[in-house]
């Protein structure tokens, strides 16, 4: 059997996804996707789909969510093959989307500072790229922040435990974000919202199994964390159905402004977002951009926080070129108001400030 063009790119694609992203992070997903990029069945299988839906995240996932065994990847690909049907139905239906709570640990103490500077007694807190809405709940989780020098500064209440390795000059600013003001309306924006947290319907069950079903085999504390944000806002919610977020389906450009003109006048308005914006084109980002800078003007005050890999905001690569920074690879840099403040672990497991040192 020869394989076409597209079948070779799909192999490409597997196995640069095998050497460049699984490895070192995932055992499971390295050993099976090079086995895909080898197997002709499986790719013609995967080059039959739409362009946006061949991608590994996705395709493996939607497999697991049905049963296919991660610890034998020959066992895997024959699942993939013999349950295809199964498995491009759920690839269909589903989209990739995490939800990593990790982040709140470098969201955190910008969302506070930004609270600060405003003067704000109480803040509208909106995500765009919201997924099942658990980094709108950054005041619910249990923080620790490990400084090189190995003093820890805590904020002992809540679920999960969220641990970030801080770097120099950065003691401070993690220190004042322990005391973080109320939150007094959320929002979210995302083009296939997830529902986990509306207690044990089906539907939630299914969102979770999906959002479990992405993280990768083999990251188990980030599994753990998962499930404990989850089991955390829906205890909330629970006690506190008036905190519900409001939550819409759209766009992050195009119906941005139905969200935003939901958000009470009077509150000091944080909007952030956490590696969302790789996924539209450039000229979507420039409009993205655009209507941040217009927000500005807005009652209550307004402030962006963005956390993307360096490359992906117009207005802070820009800035990254003119700081001349040198940004570690696989790391995002976290901007407010799109100046460059900090580098960021991408699950937030690290934080430095920018310029320090």
């Amino acid at each position: 059997m020869t394989m076409t063009g597209l079948e070779n790119d799909v192999a490409a694609a597997y196995r640069n996804f095998a050497a460049h992203e699984a490895h070192g992070n995932s055992r499971a997903y390295e050993a099976i996707c090079a086995l895909i990029a080898d197997d002709e069945r499986a790719l013609s299988l995967i080059a039959a789909l739409p362009a946006a839906k061949r991608q590994p995240n996705l395709v493996l996932a939607s497999a697991r969510l049905l049963g296919a065994n991660t610890d034998d990847a020959s066992r895997f690909v024959g699942f993939l093959r013999e349950h295809w049907d199964a498995v491009r139905d759920v690839v269909l239906e589903r989209a990739t989307q995490t939800n990593e709570v990790g982040r709140c640990a470098t969201l955190l103490p910008f969302i506070a500072q930004a609270v600060r500077e405003s003067g704000a007694r109480a803040i509208a807190l909106v995500e765009v790229g919201c997924s099942a809405g658990l980094t709108l709940y950054p005041d619910l989780y249990r923080y620790v922040y490990v400084a090189e020098d190995g003093r820890t500064v805590r904020r002992s209440i809540g679920a999960p435990e969220l641990t970030c390795e801080v770097g120099a000059a950065s003691e401070h600013l993690v220190e004042s974000a322990l005391d973080v003001s109320t939150i007094a309306w959320r929002g979210g924006l995302d083009l296939n919202p997830l529902d986990v947290v509306s207690g044990g319907g089906a539907e939630a069950r299914e969102n979770t199994r999906w959002l479990q079903a992405l993280v990768w085999p083999g990251q188990h504390e980030r599994s753990a964390r998962l499930g404990a944000a989850i089991t955390t806002v829906r205890a909330h919610l629970a006690a506190h159905p008036q905190d519900a977020p409001h939550v819409m389906t759209g766009d992050v450009v195009d119906d941005l402004d139905r969200l935003v003109d939901d958000v009470p006048e009077d509150l000091h308005l944080v909007l952030f977002h956490s590696a969302v914006l790789a996924y539209v084109d450039e000229a979507k980002r420039d409009a993205f951009e655009r209507r941040m800078a217009q927000l500005g003007s807005r009652p209550g005050g307004f402030t962006w926080i963005s956390n993307e890999a360096p490359g992906v905001m117009p207005r802070v690569r820009a800035a990254l070129t003119a700081m001349d920074a040198d940004i570690p690879a696989g790391r995002f840099v976290l901007a407010v108001d799109g100046v460059p403040r900090a580098v960021t672990g991408p699950h937030g497991q690290t934080l430095s400030v920018l310029g320090a040192g």
